[in-house]
């Protein structure tokens, strides 16, 4: 049996893309028509992927998948790993202006994902079925590489007038999910852009958590014994949930937000933009969950195409959202007001490209 495989299914009426690597016995499961979200991953913790004790591990479950793809295709953030893009998180009232013109995405109004705050949320992307250009296994790994036109969709043009081409390649190799991004400005004119991914986490890092079924095993003792860690320096200051364009540091309240080495989650709660984020020698940064209980670390590490880091810790579910952003959240706003947030401004003909990491490591 070869190391990596690669298996389509149709699975309600929808193609599944299904990676396997067969050493580190690691799955991720594609489903390139809902928004190209990789909604399953697991694997084991070393290259061997054996326990301490010498016997072979089974796979841990770092996504959140679903049980349900009827229901994510009408609510595409809520399980996986949603992409977020042209802007990630919000963009106050839906409206902003770019060289001069101003534009409105009352379409994303209309489908009312931010719940009826009035703001636009999470871009426009993840509910679209992404083509497939190439799907491939062999020595070097698993690959599958999908886009999506935006200038393709007249209703995402109507808010998003700006022509261009967003392709993700997602690899596995060596136990690891790789995601790499490119956006390409096909347009006459420069684009205005921010990309960030939305991924959900289980706050225990154990089998046999993959749907939010079986988040139900875990209980208050488990999410006290999980810590989370963000390299960020500073925070953005947030009114409902938006930057006001005020940086702070981490230190202030008392060190709460201070998660540059690692904090138990406990009864803590986070829905925050970190920013001043500490890069490797190597422009990478990285954020994780561990267990304390079994041992485990689940890292996601972004290279420096990515600036802000996003905690989500709910209360009332048991995940955990970690997610790497370009921008701060309103950065098409913030910048127009001399706030430096981010925002990316691509010139015609040129590309961008970013990359994520997913892997799983014992604790040292």
């Amino acid at each position: 049996m070869s190391r990596y495989q690669l298996t389509l299914r149709q699975q309600h009426g929808l193609n599944a893309y299904i990676f396997r690597d067969n050493e580190r016995r690691a799955e991720a499961v594609l489903y390139p028509e809902l928004g190209n979200n990789c909604v399953e991953f697991r694997t084991t913790p070393d290259p061997d992927g054996d326990s301490p004790q010498g016997e072979a591990s089974p796979p841990i479950d770092i996504f959140v998948a679903t049980d349900d793809l009827e229901s994510l295709k009408m609510h595409p953030f809520h399980s996986g790993q949603p992409i977020l893009f042209p802007f990630p998180n919000r963009v106050r009232d839906g409206k902003f202006t770019f060289e001069g013109q101003s534009y409105s995405m009352k379409g994303l109004l209309e489908k009312g994902w931010d719940r009826g705050a009035g703001q636009a949320i999470h871009g426009l992307v993840a509910d679209r079925a992404w083509t497939v250009e190439f799907a491939t296994a062999d020595d070097m790994g698993v690959t599958v590489r999908s886009s999506l036109q935006l200038d393709a969709f007249p209703d995402i043009y109507e808010q998003y007038p700006f022509p261009c081409k967003i392709s993700v390649t997602y690899t596995m190799k060596e136990g690891v999910l790789e995601m790499l991004t490119e956006v390409e400005n096909t347009g006459d004119k420069t684009l205005p852009m921010g990309f960030g991914i939305h991924p959900w986490f289980p706050v225990a890092l154990r089998p046999s958590l993959r749907t939010p079924a079986g988040l139900d095993a875990i209980t208050e003792a488990d999410r006290g014994a999980s810590q989370v860690k963000v390299p960020a320096a500073a925070l953005w200051k947030l009114e409902k949930l938006m930057p006001t364009g005020e940086v702070i540091s981490v230190t202030e309240s008392d060190s709460y937000y201070d998660l540059r080495e690692w904090r138990s989650l406990e009864a803590n709660f986070f829905d925050n933009v970190f920013t001043q984020v500490d890069h490797e020698a190597d422009g990478w940064s990285s954020s994780g969950v561990r267990d304390t209980e079994t041992g485990l670390e689940m890292y996601i590490a972004a290279d420096g195409a990515f600036r802000e880091w996003v905690l989500y810790a709910p209360l009332e579910r048991r995940v955990v959202a970690l997610e790497p952003y370009t921008c701060t959240t309103d950065a098409v706003n913030l910048e127009p007001q001399g706030v430096d947030a981010g925002l990316i401004a691509l010139p015609a003909g040129e590309t961008w490209a970013g990359v994520i990491k997913f892997g799983l490591r014992k604790i040292v």
